[in-house]
This record gives structure tokens, C-alpha cells and sequence, in this order.
């Protein structure tokens, strides 16, 4: 039964989604944060089958983390230190140490339609492989059936072409991905949640709930 990771950081100011500062204040980017995580868990726990790990950055002590584990009997991990890709490499072999396929996502794109997770499920139980991709040279998703090794040596994270380093280890592993994902808008700095909340109502709600307002420029904040 295939699992799926969702790699989370603690929703502490001045450590979660930072690049959010400014217009946002470090204190409302780390409400964002909070907002992403909870609605991720919720479309991961409604549309995938198999086992839900949520992995938390720098460890789960945030009471968020519980709560969560409570409500959506989602098993908690803890990422390991290293780089981006060190950090999944490992949640990997863990995942895969108990089951036979895994997928690994972040919180950046809670918006993920509910058919791609469906579909993401499907294709790993038969034994294929899956990736989406972001619009900004980055992925949002990516599913193994068998572990590759090699797949995030060398990358250099935060850069444009990320998806396109990883697709040339991909092929020197002679990985082929089953199922390649539309490209989805990741949430990592204002203009993107704009874009994001402005065409998807939960996200605008919990958003307005919060105290958050949108700006077509980006983001600001009707409270401090």
C-alpha cells in the first residue's frame, strides 16, 4: 500500500515561509503556514487511500502537529538534517522499509486537485512512478515504486530548473515517469497565494477567517 509523505515546517514565527516577509510580518506568515498545513492534510486524508505521514521540520513539537495526528490518525515523522533532497532521500527509505511505493509532497500546494492524489495512488500500486511539477522550475509531487538512489544528487535547490535536474538523474537512473502532473502554482511567496486564493475558494476563506486580506500586488495583512 503506497505511502504518501507530506513534508511540513513547524508553523513557528520566523521560521515558516519566510519569503512571505515582506508584505506579511513574520508572525501572519507563520498563520499562512499554518493555514497551508491544515489544508493539505485535509485533501491528502480525504482522497488518498493508503498510509499518511506527515514529516515535520525542525521536529513535531508544535501542538499543530498533534492535533492533526488526532483528527486524521496521520502517523508523524520527524525529516532528517541535510538538504532538501538529503531530507527526502530519507523519508523514502524509511517509507519504503514498510511499504512497497511512496510519494513525497510539501504543503506549498494545497490546491493539488483531488483526482491527481487518486491518480498518484493508482499509478504507484501497479508499480509506476509519478511527478509534478510547479511553475516556477520546481516539483510539488513525486512517486516512486522502487527506491533510485542517485535522484537528488547534485540539485541545486531554490534554483529554476530544479524539475530539469532531477528529470536528467531520473534518466541517468533509467527512471521513466508513468505520469507526468500539469504544472501547479506552489505557494512560497506572496504573489503566489494571491494567485492561488484568488481562484480557490478554501484557501480565500480560511484566508479571510484568519484576518489575512489579498492585495493584487501580492498580499497584506489587515491585522499586525
Amino acid at each position: 500500500m503506497p505511502t504518501l509523505i507530506l513534508m511540513a515546517k513547524a508553523p513557528w514565527s520566523g521560521m515558516a515561509k519566510t519569503r512571505l516577509v515582506p508584505p506579511y510580518s513574520r508572525h501572519q506568515a507563520a498563520e499562512i503556514a499554518d493555514i497551508l498545513l491544515r489544508l493539505s492534510v485535509d485533501i491528502c486524508a480525504r482522497h488518498w487511500a493508503g498510509e499518511l505521514v506527515i514529516a515535520g521540520w525542525p521536529n513535531t513539537d508544535h501542538r499543530i502537529f498533534s492535533e492533526l495526528e488526532k483528527q486524521y490518525q496521520v502517523t508523524l515523522a520527524s525529516q532528517s538534517k541535510g538538504d532538501l533532497g538529503e531530507k527526502m532521500q530519507c523519508l523514502l527509505a524509511t517509507a519504503f522499509e514498510r511499504n512497497t511505493a511512496a510519494a513525497v509532497m510539501g504543503t506549498d500546494v494545497p490546491h493539488i486537485p483531488s483526482s491527481t492524489l487518486v491518480e498518484t495512488y493508482n499509478v504507484l500500486s501497479g508499480g509506476g512512478s509519478v511527478v509534478g511539477p510547479t511553475r516556477d522550475g520546481g516539483f510539488c509531487l513525486l512517486g516512486l515504486s522502487y527506491p533510485v538512489t542517485d535522484l537528488f544528487t547534485g540539485i541545486h535547490w531554490g534554483s529554476s530548473d530544479v524539475y530539469e535536474q532531477m528529470l536528467l538523474n531520473a534518466k541517468a537512473s533509467g527512471l521513466t515517469f508513468d505520469s507526468t502532473f500539469a504544472s501547479l502554482t506552489d505557494i512560497d511567496c506572496a504573489t503566489g497565494l494571491h494567485r492561488v486564493a484568488s481562484r480557490w475558494s478554501p484557501l480565500h476563506r480560511a484566508l479571510t477567517a484568519a484576518g489575512v486580506g489579498l492585495a493584487a500586488g501580492g498580499g497584506v495583512s489587515h491585522r499586525s
